[in-house]
């Protein structure tokens, strides 16, 4: 049996047989051996990503880096094992410069997002896990992974909006994340000029300091001079409302968000049982 089988691969079809036969094991193993390492870099990537490590952002760009380097290697096996694909891509290397040169201009684009996505990675401007804002097109969310070509951002409605690296690296980029992640969120209730002013203040100070998530910013010096906690200031006296304005201050941008809901809808509450109005347009309509 196997003298027939050495004979038969010594023929013309049996070598072109062995050499398929040869191509498909070669491809199978290489994409077994990629989805072995993108497995493995993806859990050490969640890794990194839990414990909130600079490392899972360069991870998650290493992980496609060491996939597409498992294929070109398959691939080449195969090439160079077909003598036929041996010599074609041979003669394609002797004619490498006018191919370069079209290759260039076709995969400018490409290539620009590549080497944008090394300048993110090297400057470190945001990081998966980060909130930040596209400001060219109000694009809000989380930075959930950068690719060769592109970053993924995760917006509050759970969609993904997929930008490429260059525009990323060449934008303005809003990261609520970058070296400090405490938030303040500016909050503006309205009263009307009839209510009691000095109490409406301090009612919305007092609630906001109620809330657990509220972070109290101050330094020692401001606590030793009597700095309050929370700083409400009347912000304008408009048509038919006092604007009044206090400043929230949470860890992060999500606790912000809670944080400011909670308040409002418990300063409502509040404002009705002490007699304070909340503010709204009127129209008065004259007959004559």
């Amino acid at each position: 049996m196997l003298e027939w089988v050495q004979s038969f691969l010594s023929t013309e079809i049996g070598a072109v047989v062995g050499s398929i036969v040869f191509a498909i094991v070669v491809l199978a193993v290489t994409h077994l051996l990629a989805r072995i390492v993108n497995r493995v870099m993806r859990r050490l990537v969640e890794r990194h990503r839990q414990s909130n490590s600079s490392l899972a952002t360069i991870l998650g760009f290493v992980r496609y880096i060491a996939v597409a380097a498992v294929y070109f290697a398959g691939v080449m096996v195969v090439v160079y094992s077909i003598p036929l694909l041996s010599s074609a891509v041979r003669t394609l290397l002797t004619a490498g410069g006018v191919i370069a040169v079209v290759a260039g201009l076709a995969a400018q684009e490409a290539l620009g997002s590549v080497v944008s996505g090394m300048m993110i990675l090297a400057f470190k401007p945001f990081r998966m896990g980060d909130v930040v804002r596209y400001i060219d097109n109000d694009i809000s969310g989380v930075i959930e992974e950068i690719t060769l070509h592109h970053t993924a951002i995760r917006t509050w409605e759970n969609k993904r909006v997929i930008i490429p690296n260059s525009k990323m690296n060449s934008s303005i980029i809003e990261n609520a994340d970058y070296a400090d992640s405490k938030v303040c969120v500016f909050m503006q209730i309205g009263v009307t000029y009839e209510s009691n002013i000095d109490l409406a203040k301090k009612l919305l100070a007092e609630e906001i300091q109620r809330q657990p998530d509220f972070m109290d910013v101050r330094t020692p010096e401001q606590k030793a001079a009597g700095v309050p906690q929370v700083q409400v200031v009347v912000l304008e006296l408009a048509d038919s409302a006092v604007t009044l304005r206090a400043s929230l201050w949470a860890k992060d941008n999500s606790t912000a968000f809670s944080l400011k809901c909670s308040v409002l809808e418990n300063i409502k509450k509040l404002y009705e049982q002490n007699g304070i109005d909340i503010a709204y347009p009127h129209m008065v309509v004259m007959q004559k």
